[in-house]
């Protein structure tokens, strides 16, 4: 319905991106916006009176006014311009007075991205403060029973609600309006995360009546590198500055300096002003086309909840009914990790991993899951597209499972498992013969799978384990095995090529600087590494050597 406006895919005509709860493709009016800043009046903010200079701070504050009326807040001055909802909920934890807390508590949902979990156990740090935990149901649902228990949690104790508008990691939209109702009443602080809220759905601060509400230009249309903190204007009187230095103040001396009141107090120094101006063409786009887009984004949802519905041994988790358009889905017999990379070469764009809610899927006991986030700019067509590279994908990982080890290549039997690969012509090929590659791996028993033996970084969990001269392994993803038994296999290789079985000195050393990345690189496989997965691996080689040394 929107495709055509959005510029990136008459460039990528074949890719299905299925991203958009990550980072939205750009909106024609932004890009031109941006571009007709840097051509034209590109000149600083807000300190000289020039003509061009005048032209760049009258679009950066109607950027400003076009913030405030998608949001529907009282004034413009509410609203203070940040690199992104990272650094307004920063802000605002850091600003934060003792005076202007009246609980104990900070309250926090399960769900809550990394940004709005990490600064506030710095608050709690600083004033003394306990962090409760507000629970989903199993499958990462948020029915009328957990409000229920959410409702008993809210108490004159509570210093600080922290929670989304919308999960990031499931898509759960919720009751943010009956939450600060209620919290109001008891005098508490209330910071709502409206970063995957703000695209998809009208949203009314003064409605809501929440005391915060932050989000970023990236998910909404908009530039990377700017975004929104809004709060009451009183709140914004009371919040000490976090970023310090150049145009916030308005007398300095050597030892004192003198605040300019909000919003410009908190935006200290030079300001993306060009990321604010197309910021404010991306808050015009919304406005004009809010309900349009959110009927579109319900339409495509329930198309592609029927399909997905329909696919054996897959799981939705959180609450399918009353979410914008992500579906995060784990499999019951395959690593969601081996999923995606078969996606990847088939142009589709999702994202698979614990989407910086490491919390969240512990609580879930899911190593992470594969989101798919709709927009404005998704068509049945994409829809379409993924769920026949899903099924055809999830048909080469059942073949891996059951009976392909069986099918014997004549002419490579007798190699080595890196030979088979480096033999094997094309991706898909290659790709089988990694799942065939991960059932020879020696496999570390559960007891070996220690914080000592961990490997941080990778797409999955991953451990590696040196007994008696032998390297073992494992990983909940079969390609991650695959490529540790090719890996082990030229370690083990290495390791008796100095003619002892025992495996001595001079053979550890020769195991223990070999360039394993480079040889995955030799049998053409780094091609099609995820720089999460490049990195993992990195990290898994630099594993391999420490324990050889």
């Amino acid at each position: 319905m929107f495709k055509d406006q959005f510029p990136f895919f008459n460039n990528k005509p074949e890719q299905v991106y299925l991203d958009s709860a990550a980072t939205t493709q750009k909106h024609a009016s932004v890009v031109a916006a941006v571009n007709d800043y840097h051509l034209h009046h590109n000149a600083t903010v807000h300190r000289s009176a020039y003509q061009i200079a005048n032209q760049a701070t009258a679009l950066y504050e109607s950027s400003r006014n076009s913030v405030a009326k998608l949001i529907s807040a009282k004034s413009s001055a509410q609203i203070v311009f940040s690199s992104g909802a990272t650094e307004s909920i920063n802000t605002i934890a850091n600003g934060l007075h003792k005076t202007m807390l009246c609980g104990s508590k900070i309250l926090i949902l399960a769900s809550e991205h990394h940004a709005n979990l990490i600064p506030w156990q710095k608050v709690a740090s600083r004033f003394n403060l306990k962090i409760e935990i507000v629970k989903l149901s199993a499958d990462g649902c948020f029915t009328q029973n957990e409000f229920d228990q959410f409702s008993k949690q809210l108490t004159a104790d509570v210093a600080i609600l922290a929670m989304a508008h919308v999960s990031n990691a499931l898509g759960n939209i919720y009751p943010v309006k009956e939450v600060c109702n209620t919290a109001n009443n008891l005098q508490i602080l209330t910071v709502i995360d409206g970063t995957q809220a703000i695209a998809h759905m009208p949203v009314n601060v003064e409605d809501i009546g929440c005391d915060f509400y932050v989000f970023s230009g990236h998910k909404m249309y908009g530039p990377t590198g700017v975004g929104v903190l809004y709060g009451k204007s009183e709140h914004l009187e009371n919040l000490a500055p976090f970023k310090l230095g150049g145009e916030m103040i308005t007398q300095v001396s050597y030892t004192h300096a003198e605040f300019q009141p909000a919003p410009l107090k908190f935006e200290g120094g030079t300001p993306n002003v060009a990321g604010v101006i197309g910021l404010g063409k991306a808050c015009e786009f919304l406005l004009n086309n809010i309900v349009s887009i959110q009927q579109h984004e319900k339409e495509c949802y329930t198309a592609l909840l029927e399909q997905l519905e329909k696919v054996s041994g897959l799981r939705i988790l959180g609450n399918v009914r009353d979410s914008i358009g992500v579906v995060s889905i784990v499999l019951d017999k395959h690593n969601i990790s081996d999923l995606a990379p078969l996606l990847y070469q088939k142009h589709i764009a999702v994202r698979v991993g614990h989407h910086c809610a490491m919390p969240l899927m512990d609580f879930l006991q899911v190593a992470g899951t594969l989101r798919v986030s709709l927009a404005c700019y998704t068509t049945m067509g994409d829809l379409d597209n993924f769920m026949r590279s899903l099924q055809l994908s999830l048909t080469v990982l059942d073949e891996g499972e059951s009976g392909l080890d069986e099918q014997k290549d004549s002419v490579n039997e007798l190699l080595p498992l890196a030979q088979k690969i480096k033999s094997a012509n094309g991706w898909d090929n290659q790709y089988r013969q990694l799942l065939l590659a991960s059932k020879s791996l020696k496999i570390m028993p559960v007891e070996l799978r220690i914080p000592d033996n961990a490997v941080f970084g990778c797409e999955s969990d991953l451990w590696i384990s040196v007994q008696q001269n032998q390297l073992s392994a494992y990983s909940q993803s079969k390609i991650i095995r695959g490529i540790l038994a090719v890996l082990i296999e030229k370690a083990t290789e290495l390791l008796r090529s100095e003619g002892s079985k025992n495996a001595d000195d001079a053979a550890h050393n020769a195991a223990a600087e070999f360039d394993y990345f480079d040889y995955l690189t030799t049998l053409k496989l780094t091609p099609y590494f995820s720089a999460g997965r490049r990195d993992g691996l990195q990290n898994a080689v630099c594993a391999i050597k420490q324990k050889l040394r």
